[in-house]
């Protein structure tokens, strides 16, 4: 609102009338007083810099004002004698610098103030200064022309004095008709009528001269002058004279003038089309003004900014065809600007200009992305070159970080602080190449190159650091120190935990989980009452399952292992009198170890989805609990791509969630090896026939170093009784097998396969529980390319005590499944209105609704329900099941489970609310089909049949199988097309 205005309320509207319009008030200096004294409420002790003694009788007269009561901020003015203003501060002293002070400083700058006894109130105050031109300027913003208040300013001898008689004189004179309405209402309310509204302001514009007060109104207002409308063609005549009963034209004028004056101020250079080069010199107070109308109408009407907008773009066609992203800054006015700087960061991708990329992701973030929240495609298109951005810029900081290491513990502490986060983007940019990918994004071709260009650097990299571990091995050993082998874990980690009185322990082992995945759990699990302590290990060679796995028992004598062979490969390994090689051998050698008995042996499903009270009977009694998980394993076997990997990762945490909920003080998460992440750039090597080497290994009688070879003996591992070697690649290239098309390997000596997390979460005490639950609202929208939708909200349970708001969560994550279906994936692309990690939707309970884009995949073409469920189980959320059913898109790969057979229950149907479309959709599921006039007798009436068949695509999506309409003879035929 502006200084010294009151409102009035017009109507429906909220106007305002400035106080100073009156002749009594000098309008100029009850602007600054305003101003000044805000300022000083605001910042305590405010030093006033007045350099070229402007103001030295307004301030005289303010402090006389202050001396006499009517003004609340002390005064104090330098006029001569340093002295004499140290004296008067005197009466101020004691007081902090947040009591407000005014000093006024003529003749003064932030220089020469230096050289003054004021030095130390100089660091102690805030400096405050007004060009008096800026002054006259915000004083006459909005009561009189630009042009006029120019040629005042332009007059030499300017003074405060002058400025508050001219500004007096120029809004003495009262207007009339239409003009002194308009006085009454802000420029708010009057753009909004031309722009938006149209009800209050078309009443009553009936002459020319109606029209001139609404261009007279608008030029004083926001800039907008005669030279403008006469260039846009709105309102005018033809020389920019407003032309009668024309109000649509002069709204047009307005539009232009407003997204044009936000352009340009934006712009980093000066226009190119000279009919906007004078806005670059309208004043500050009109440009913010019109800014804040632009904001206003983007934010609250943004389908009619969106059609102004594509309205206004072809009017400056000569400007627009010579924008580059370069020229452009943070806000993205015209549909033009977004593409041009969409293209300028993935022409900066290409060139490897990682930094320049980001920095335009980063604009166009938040608000700065209306055009974005307009076109699904461009969204994902942002996110694939933010998120290459950042692989790029990681691989890019981090050249050779394993190339100083001096051993091993120092090679483990270089991946985990500048190769582990190189890894993290990888495995993070595949997951957003293979959600967002396609060929209907725009620059489709250009960002398939840029996948390949990353690709081929992280390939180069990868190889650097494989070479460098694998010197730094032939070195210094490949069998690391005691402290940091696989083989001690049990003893040197886990079974210290156990001795703790009463304390349970749980040992969650997973099948290849990288260092670089327990990195982003750690940092998941951090929180109030709990320590997390995240360490490395080098596992065993080579690094596969049955080697690693079973290692994590206390299988090892004298720090040596005892092998034991099939088919040539590693099964197992001896301890004492039987053979570990499968998770029940795992069980029982670490519980008869630490508490005497086989430990509990769970799976992580039996874990992370299990009802609490369940959960904590099963561990009631238990001291050791293993908890066993093959999923990241087989999603890579099956090459199901790293965003299947998200979902373990959730559902691991939400098993450490659930175990410390039933009484598991310690929680130890380890892995049996990593595993590298590969694509087409991946190189394969011939080694005898394509059925003797694995992927990563080779085993042999005889030691081969040719052809990039790294022989191992299996002795020097601390093998006993173990003859030959194992062979590996010095890089990250595979052998040449029988399989092809490879995305995940494991087996071999790189950083990757070998570095397995040690990650230790302890209980300090009980966590302070939330009593509030809450519930999931879902509503199923129409799919928009291919894509299903729905909007979800979430909300405290109905008739529940609200929790505390320092107990209660501020967001909380959710995450969509097939029911009942492991093998069928769903993705999420999008979460408009939440935070989207790891494939969680993330909430704020309470708030605004989020809309989900999510599409399913799994081994064939089909039709499952949804349901959307809380996968950390830190809080209390009913699940939801989504109504109706949703297309699965076939991928021919084999699942990681075989399906469920069809279902033989109608129970789907009770989900139609209509007994009669009910019985029609039962009909078609039995027989395969119906006909209009079999419907017709079913639903009990022609006018029935018309009401299903109008409702017929709502309704589809509740059933278990497809249904196309064909047009026949007789008229429709329903026919089933296919079922889960």
């Amino acid at each position: 609102m502006v200084p010294g205005a009151s409102l009035i309320r017009n109507g429906s509207a909220i106007v305002f009338k400035h106080a100073t319009d009156s002749p009594s008030v000098p309008p100029v200096s009850t602007t600054l007083e305003h101003d000044v004294l805000s300022f000083t409420r605001r910042h305590g002790v405010t030093l006033w810099l007045d350099k070229d003694a402007h103001y030295i009788a307004f301030v005289d007269g303010l402090a006389e004002r202050y001396r006499s009561g009517e003004v609340a901020v002390p005064v104090v003015a330098f006029r001569g004698s340093f002295l004499d203003l140290i004296f008067a501060l005197e009466h101020h002293a004691g007081g902090s610098a947040n009591e407000a002070l005014l000093v006024h400083l003529p003749g003064q700058t932030e220089e020469s103030i230096l050289d003054t006894p004021l030095l130390e109130l100089w660091a102690l105050g805030t400096r405050y200064r007004k060009a008096l031109d800026t002054l006259v300027r915000d004083a006459a913003a909005g009561r009189v022309p630009p042009s006029d208040l120019e040629e005042f300013l332009a007059t030499p001898g300017l003074s405060l004095a002058g400025a508050d008689a001219w500004l007096t004189a120029r809004t003495a004179a009262a207007r009339e008709g239409l003009a002194a309405f308009l006085d009454q209402i802000s420029a708010d309310v009057v753009a909004a009528e031309l722009l938006v509204a149209d009800t209050m302001l078309r009443a009553k514009v009936r002459s020319a001269e109606d029209v001139a007060d609404v261009a007279a109104f608008l030029e004083r207002h926001t800039g907008m002058d005669a030279a403008w409308r006469a260039f846009i063609g709105g309102g005018t005549s033809g020389d920019g004279a407003p032309a009668p009963d024309r109000l649509d034209p002069l709204a047009e004028a307005l539009a232009a003038w407003l997204l044009c004056v936000e352009y340009v101020h934006d712009l980093r250079r000066t226009p190119h089309l000279p009919q906007l080069q004078p806005l670059k010199a309208l004043s500050k107070p009109l440009v913010e003004r019109c800014c804040a109308l632009v904001d206003r109408l983007r934010r609250e009407q943004p389908e009619r900014y969106a059609a102004l907008a594509d309205e206004v773009e072809p009017r400056l066609a000569d400007e627009v065809t010579r924008i580059r992203a370069e020229d452009l800054g943070h806000i993205d006015t015209f549909r033009v600007e977004e593409m041009r700087v969409l293209e300028a960061a993935i022409a900066d991708l290409i060139a490897g200009r990682w930094a320049e990329a980001a920095g335009k992701v980063a604009a166009r973030e938040g608000a700065n992305a209306f055009w974005l929240t307009r076109d699904q495609a461009r969204r994902w298109a942002w996110q694939l070159v933010g998120q290459a951005a950042s692989f790029g810029r990681r691989i890019a900081e981090a050249p050779r970080p394993l190339a100083k290491a001096a051993g091993h513990e120092e090679a483990l502490a270089l991946y985990a602080e500048a190769a582990a986060p190189v890894d993290r983007e990888h495995r993070r940019f595949e997951q957003a190449r293979s959600l967002y990918l396609e060929p209907r994004l725009p620059h489709f071709a250009e960002l398939k190159e840029v996948v390949e260009d990353l690709r081929r650097r992280y390939r180069r990299w990868a190889d650097d650091i494989a070479r460098d571990f694998s010197a730094l091995c032939r070195t210094h050993g490949f069998l690391p120190p005691a402290d940091l082998q696989q083989r001690t874990l049990y003893e040197q980690v886990i079974h210290p935990l156990t001795t703790i009185d009463g304390d349970r322990v749980a040992v969650i082992v997973v099948d290849a989980l990288r260092y670089e995945m327990a990195a982003d759990l750690a940092e998941e699990l951090r929180g109030p009452g709990i320590t997390v302590d995240l360490r490395a290990r080098l596992a065993e060679l080579p690094t596969l399952t049955a080697v690693g796995m079973n290692v994590l028992a206390p299988v090892a004598g004298g720090g040596r292992l005892t092998p034991v062979f099939a088919g040539g490969e590693v099964a197992g390994f001896r301890s004492g009198e039987y053979t570990v090689r499968g998770p029940a051998d795992r069980a029982r050698a670490m519980g008869e170890r630490s508490v005497g008995r086989a430990a509990l042996l769970l799976l992580l499903a039996e874990v992370w989805d299990a009802p609490p009270d369940r959960l904590k009977r099963q561990v009631a009694n238990a001291r050791l609990i293993v908890v066993a998980s093959r999923e990241i394993d087989d999603a890579g076997e099956a090459n199901l791509g790293p965003a299947s990997f998200e979902t373990t990762l959730r559902q691991i945490r939400a098993a450490c969630v659930h175990l410390q909920a039933a009484g598991v003080r310690s929680v130890v998460v380890t892995a049996d090896h990593g595993f590298l992440l590969l694509d087409s750039t991946v190189e394969t090597h011939p080694f005898g026939s394509k059925t003797e080497p694995d992927r990563r290994h080779v085993y042999a009688a005889e030691p081969r170093a040719d052809g990039g070879l790294v022989p191992v003996a299996l002795s020097s591992l601390g093998y006993e009784g173990a003859d030959g070697y194992v062979l590996f690649r010095e890089d990250t290239a595979l052998f040449r097998t029988g399989a092809s098309g490879v995305l995940f390997a494991h087996g071999g000596n790189s950083p990757q396969e070998r570095i397995v997390p040690v990650l230790i979460i302890k209980r300090r005490r009980e966590a302070a529980a939330s009593r509030t639950a809450y519930e999931i609202e879902a509503v199923v929208l129409p799919a928009v390319l291919n894509h299903a939708r729905v909007r979800l909200r979430l909300q405290p349970a109905v008739g529940q005590e609200q929790g505390l708001a320092f107990v209660s969560p501020s967001r909380i994550g959710l995450m969509l499944r097939a029911v009942g279906r492991d093998d069928v994936r769903v993705l999420v692309k999008e979460a408009q209105g939440a935070a989207l990690d790891g494939g969680r939707v993330v909430l704020a309970p309470g708030t605004s609704a989020a809309e989900v884009f999510f599409a399913l995949e799994g081994p064939r073409d089909e039709r499952v329900q949804v349901e959307v469920f809380h996968p950390d189980g830190s809080q209390t959320v009913e699940v939801r099941i989504l109504e109706g059913w949703f297309d699965v898109a076939g991928t021919g790969r084999p699942g990681l489970s075989e399906p469920p057979a069809a279902p033989a229950s109608d129970d789907w149907a009770l989900a139609i609310a209509d007994e009669g479309a009910r019985q029609v959709f039962l009909h078609i599921a039995r027989h395969g089909a119906i006909t209009e006039e079999e419907a017709v007798r079913l639903l009990g009436s022609p006018r029935a049949a018309r009401r299903f068949a109008a409702a017929f695509d709502d309704m589809k999506r509740q059933l278990p199988f497809l249904v196309r309409v064909e047009t026949t003879e007789r008229g429709k035929r329903y026919v089933k097309e296919r079922e889960i």
